[in-house]
């Protein structure tokens, strides 16, 4: 087992990102700033199979992995987040960092108006065609749009838009079934 498991947020990962969020607040820090250092974070937990496997190892000592928790990030993120790590080791809460961190990015979207949006066309669409569909998506959400798109043949035609668990399909594979399935109720 690793640190890696981001498939289902806990309950317990969105609170200790709204922590960070309340820390942010309360502190006067820059989202951004703190961003970045979760980032920092992130990537050394996921990454290092060791610092991981101590982590989630609950024969070692708390004091130990606070102390190897300090060595690693001292000079890498602020002291606050720092101390939050500290918190996330004496609860036993270290290995839920990942899910941690994709929540935090969601709040932070949220306070900076941003909406992650995931694009899927059949062929590669040109650069007038995306920001057709980036400012349409910005006006009816009243959000910045974040696009990320994808290529999948297998649509036929038309686009796929994906926002985190919505999904708006255009495509002209999503119409064929629909016929089919229609087709299909119809002959019984």
């Amino acid at each position: 087992m690793s640190i890696n498991n981001e498939k289902k947020i806990s309950s317990a990962a969105k609170n200790y990102a709204d922590a960070i969020v309340d820390m942010i607040r309360d502190n006067n820090l820059s989202f951004d700033d703190v961003a970045k250092d979760m980032s920092v974070i992130k990537e050394a937990l996921v990454n290092s199979e060791d610092l991981s496997a101590v982590m989630i190892n609950p024969s070692i000592n708390l004091e130990v992995k606070k102390d190897i928790i300090i060595s690693v990030f001292k000079d890498r993120v602020s002291q606050s987040l720092l101390n939050y790590l500290q918190i996330l080791v004496e609860k036993n809460r270290i290995g839920e960092f990942p899910q941690i961190y994709s929540q935090f990015i969601i709040k932070m979207n949220e306070v900076n108006n941003i909406q992650p949006v995931t694009v899927v066309s059949a062929v590669e669409l040109n650069p007038e065609q995306k920001l057709r569909i980036v400012s349409k998506l910005s006006e009816k959400l009243k959000k910045t749009v974040l696009p990320d798109w994808c290529v999948d043949e297998s649509i036929i035609a038309g686009i796929i838009i994906k926002i985190y668990d919505n999904v708006i399909d255009m495509s002209v594979r999503h119409r064929i079934d629909k016929l089919n399935k229609s087709l299909l109720l119809s002959n019984k």
